[in-house]
């Protein structure tokens, strides 16, 4: 039993398994999706045999609470480094405190889509990396398309308020690195909240909250940014490789890639996927092979062939099956998420306090921001008032 999201990529990465090795039958569940709800059915011995972390606070729950084996002497056995062979951007969902508890399976990283027959029609080069926010909010600028009234028929550029990814570009931090104080009170933070709020109230080239929700009840443009910009309401767009999923179902649609503007750092959000094993599985063996799989080539170019972002494991970022795959030969750009993923880095943690809690904090004063009701500067020293009270509190519990 594999407790993961319903995503359809999953059923060819389950082939590739079960291909390999008939003696499973492998399940997938994913109405079981949660943290918690996992935890509790380990403890209860009805857990999973496999479970998938999304992040490194999804890892840290799952360790502290017991319920996941520890892994670092054994996937060498299976000629398996998760240290050396994947990308660091994922290495947060797989490692802790040094211990490897799981095996990659995909990465993401977020880059720039653009409609390149767009970008001919008005006359401007596609862009290239590196590059910063300023000038890709002027290029935006220009691709936005305005009727003679001032609504917007066509948006420069499509973003979902990403703040991780934000962080990333302009070096901010949350926490210290013994994750004792949050440092959100610092300028790198108060930048990165302050460009996502000028793309859209500065540059006007991104939605309003309102425009949004006006948008999506006239039909069209309910799918959120992947189906807007699928229907080019949008001429660019901040998103990962696994918008193909969907932009591969819309026609006649000339797509580009750009890698991801930066605001002084070179470093870009990775998340996706890890598989763990539940300590108390009673089929060790089999998922053992399973996470044996996931290092292996097939597996690894079916993640590249399916979109699922791309591979976990660096060595097939190279491969045809990313960057010249035959059965979609107009993805033109694909060494660019493989660039990507070079200089992705994974989320940041601390050891007090659940990753629950921090982004439900941020997030509270980023939706201020966005709603253009509080500056950026002043929402993250609010923030850091939350998260370090939070932090307080954890830490007593603890002593």
């Amino acid at each position: 039993m594999w407790v993961s999201d319903d995503n359809p990529t999953r059923q060819g990465q389950l082939g590739v398994f079960q291909n390999s090795d008939r003696r499973y039958r492998v399940l997938l569940d994913p109405s079981n999706q949660g943290v918690e709800k996992v935890i509790v059915q380990c403890i209860a011995g009805v857990g999973p045999d496999l479970i998938d972390a999304y992040t490194a606070f999804d890892l840290a729950a799952y360790v502290k609470s017991g319920v996941v084996e520890d892994l670092t002497d054994v996937l060498p056995k299976y000629d398996i480094d998760v240290k050396t062979q994947t990308f660091p951007g994922i290495q947060g969902a797989a490692i802790y405190n040094g211990r490897v508890y799981g095996v990659p399976a995909d990465l993401s990283v977020d880059g720039i889509w653009v409609h390149r027959d767009v970008l001919r029609k008005a006359g401007i080069p596609e862009p290239h990396g590196p590059w910063s926010w300023e000038r890709l909010a002027q290029l935006a600028q220009r691709l936005t398309v305005r009727d003679p009234s001032g609504r917007v028929s066509r948006y420069g550029l499509l973003f979902d308020w990403s703040w991780k990814v934000f962080f990333c570009t302009y070096g901010a931090r949350v926490f210290t690195p013994d994750g004792k104080h949050c440092v959100l009170d610092r300028p790198e933070a108060a930048k990165a909240i302050s460009m996502m709020h000028d793309l859209v109230y500065k540059y006007r080239v991104a939605p309003t909250p309102v425009e949004q929700a006006s948008m999506s009840g006239k039909g069209g443009w309910g799918s959120g940014s992947i189906g807007w910009f699928g229907t080019r309401r949008g001429a660019m767009a901040l998103g990962g490789r696994w918008w193909l999923a969907s932009l591969r179902q819309y026609s006649g649609l000339d797509l580009g890639v750009v890698e991801c503007p930066n605001g002084g750092f070179r470093n870009f959000f990775g998340y996706g996927r890890a598989t763990l094993i539940n300590k108390a599985s009673k089929d060790r063996e089999g998922a053992l092979g399973f996470l044996r799989c996931l290092s292996t080539p097939a597996y690894n170019r079916e993640v590249n062939n399916d979109a699922d972002g791309i591979c976990a494991f660096r060595q097939f970022a190279n491969d045809r099956s990313l960057l010249d795959d035959p059965a979609h030969p107009a993805e033109h750009d694909n060494d660019v998420w493989a660039a990507l993923a070079e200089h992705a880095v994974p989320d940041e943690t601390s050891p007090y306090l659940d990753g629950a809690t921090v982004s439900r904090l941020i997030q509270k004063q980023i939706e201020l921001v966005q709603e253009n009701e509080k500056e950026p500067a002043a929402a993250m020293r609010d923030a850091k008032r939350d998260i370090d009270a939070a932090l307080l509190a954890a830490m007593a519990e603890i002593k």
